[in-house]
């Protein structure tokens, strides 16, 4: 891994033509500059200390389980700020030294198959390559990604929140909890008879709408979402009137979000 990921250094840094990168731990923000000196809220990283502290984080990660220690020797360690983002890197450059491969072959048809593959951290999904990027995973991947087929059916899966289908020739996708999936309740949302701030709280319920209206593309499936979430708020303490209220408020502000459906959104679809 470090040598691939040692290219991708090598790759960035030629692109911006600079040679460091600075981060501002003030204001979260990161640029790259051929300045030696950077002001003192902020670290400067030249490639190869940048590539020595990822490598001393991947090869360093540590866990305490039935007082012994293990240290991780397989994958990306979860939990660090930056673990999603390396493991990101760390896939894209299989990919893209995969690409380059067929583009320099001149595998036309090849890279046009795989030109509806999609991937978030390590989930994968491909539209219409003739079931292509199955056959070509284990030359694109390293052994350790191991990837597993979770489709329902030729038209039909899960990936991340939504379970995409094909009918008629049209995609329809809905929301999906692989939560509901185990046969044991698991906690999720706040419970409002803790000592929680309780505006934050109600906040989570408009933000969830949101998502709703955006995922489901049937309006009976979002007002079904919509009072399954309802029912799980109430049984956890807050206030059905409330909750109304920042219904009523979630249909004054947010019509571009679910006027998508065509049909008018009021509170009796949600609250009886």
């Amino acid at each position: 891994s470090s040598g691939i990921n040692a290219e991708y250094g090598d790759r960035i840094f030629d692109i911006k033509c600079k040679q460091f990168v600075v981060c501002n731990t003030f204001m979260k923000s990161a640029y790259f500059t051929d300045s030696v000196t950077v002001n003192k809220s902020c670290v400067k990283f030249s490639k190869q200390s940048l590539l020595d502290c990822i490598f001393y984080l991947i090869d360093n990660a540590y866990v305490i389980y039935n007082n012994s220690v293990y240290r991780q020797v397989t994958g990306i360690p979860m939990g660090t700020n930056s673990g999603p983002h390396a493991a990101n890197v760390y896939l894209h450059q299989y990919e893209h030294e995969y690409f380059t491969r067929l583009y320099e072959d001149n595998l036309v048809d090849e890279l046009r198959k795989l030109q509806y593959v999609f991937r978030f951290q390590d989930d994968l999904i491909s539209f219409n390559d003739d079931s292509y990027l199955e056959t070509c995973l284990s030359s694109i991947y390293p052994p350790e990604m191991i990837v597993n087929n979770t489709n329902i059916s030729v038209r039909k899966s899960n990936f991340l929140d939504m379970t995409i289908s094909v009918y008629r020739g049209k995609f329809f996708v809905k929301l999906y909890d692989k939560r509901n999936d185990y046969d044991f309740d698991v906690i999720s949302f706040p419970f409002l008879d803790g000592n929680i701030p309780k505006g934050q709280s109600y906040g989570i319920f408009i933000s969830q709408l949101v998502r709703y209206a955006r995922i489901n593309s049937s309006f009976n499936n979002f007002i079904l979402d919509c009072k399954k979430l309802v029912e799980k708020l109430i049984n956890q303490c807050f206030s059905a009137a409330a909750l109304r209220k920042r219904f009523e408020a979630f249909v004054d502000k947010h019509f571009h979000v679910w006027g998508k459906y065509g049909v008018p959104l009021s509170i009796d679809h949600v609250f009886s």
